[in-house]
């Protein structure tokens, strides 16, 4: 990684100067907070395969005859949740602050350069914000694995297969439940098409009744809900009190926005406990910080996943 301070030097010069500036001079730029995994069910696992068994019992019920007669069989079908081993690899040349205005994030004192201000700068200020960023934008909803070329760095949407996979294979496979709505969503629309998958969902399945279930969107398409629900109802809508998100007539139902699904058309639906997000450890590991020369390499490295625990619990609507 390198530092540009092309335009710093520009404009302050190639120098140093002692003027008071301090890290509350430099503004982060903002990035995306880790949401997905936040309305997920958390679970720690040892394996790189989370396996789960999703068992059915078939009709019992018959009329009474003196006779024994057996009837309806029990299922198990296989479920598997895949772990990928993901990490981060950086490179910092801490010297390369000198002889510039971000000369106070250098060491006059201090030989090790894993100790100077702007490595502990950048684990603090910019890995720590910048992980949860990039799967959360580009992971978790439009990941799909791709195993990585030696001795090349991977991008962070080929880590681990996202949510927009898993759905599309299940759609696939017939193991989703695929939603056929009666119009293309639109910003129009889309309150009537969001009532219309709370419906279809209930007509498929009516034992969801009273079941916590989120229907998934982009924040973009939430808003538009809102403003399709205020330009239908007018001025009876409450926009201040709590239970917005829930979906008229059926409380179950809890509208939920999510940024990694942002620019996509998508929407799905399942029990608030079918999906959950996968690690190894309850956090992050330490990084590793290593010295050599001059230069200071930070290594960080975690296993993660994100699925469905029951594909036939999960609906979805798929853009053409």
């Amino acid at each position: 990684m390198a530092i540009i301070a092309t335009a710093i030097v520009t404009a302050f010069g190639a120098y140093y100067l002692e003027e008071g500036q301090n890290m509350d001079r430099l503004k982060d730029a903002l990035r995306q907070k880790s949401v997905t995994p936040e309305v997920c069910v958390p679970i720690i696992t040892e394996s790189d395969m989370y396996r789960s068994a999703n068992v059915a019992l078939g009709e019992i019920v018959q009329g009474f005859q003196k006779g024994f007669t057996p009837k309806g069989d029990m299922t198990f079908t296989p479920n598997e949740i895949r772990l990928r081993n993901i990490k981060a690899d950086i490179t910092i040349d801490p010297d390369d602050v000198k002889g510039k205005w971000l000369g106070f994030l250098a060491s006059l004192t201090e030989a090790d350069r894993t100790q100077w201000p702007i490595v502990r700068y950048l684990l603090e200020k910019h890995i720590a914000t910048r992980i949860p960023h990039d799967m959360e934008t580009q992971a978790y909803f439009k990941g799909v694995y791709v195993a990585p070329v030696a001795g090349t760095a991977g991008s962070a949407s080929a880590s681990l297969d996202g949510l927009k996979k898993l759905i599309d294979d299940g759609l696939i496979a017939g193991s989703v439940n695929a939603l056929t709505l009666s119009a293309v969503p639109s910003a129009a629309n889309i309150f009537e098409i969001i009532e219309e998958v709370a419906d279809d969902i209930m007509a498929a399945n009516n034992a969801l009744e009273g079941v916590p279930m989120m229907v998934c969107v982009s924040p973009s398409w939430m808003r538009a809900y809102f403003r399709d629900k205020r330009n239908t109802h007018g001025s009876d809508t409450n926009y201040t009190g709590s239970g917005m998100e829930t979906i008229d007539f059926t409380p179950n139902f809890k509208l939920v926005a999510l940024p990694s699904m942002e620019g996509s058309n998508y929407i799905f639906a399942t029990p608030a406990d079918n999906m959950v997000h996968l690690r190894k450890v309850n956090g992050m590991t330490t990084p590793n910080i290593q010295l050599f020369d001059r230069q200071v390499k930070i290594l960080l490295d975690w296993y993660e996943g994100i699925g469905f625990l029951h594909n036939q619990l999960v609906f979805a609507y798929k853009p053409i």
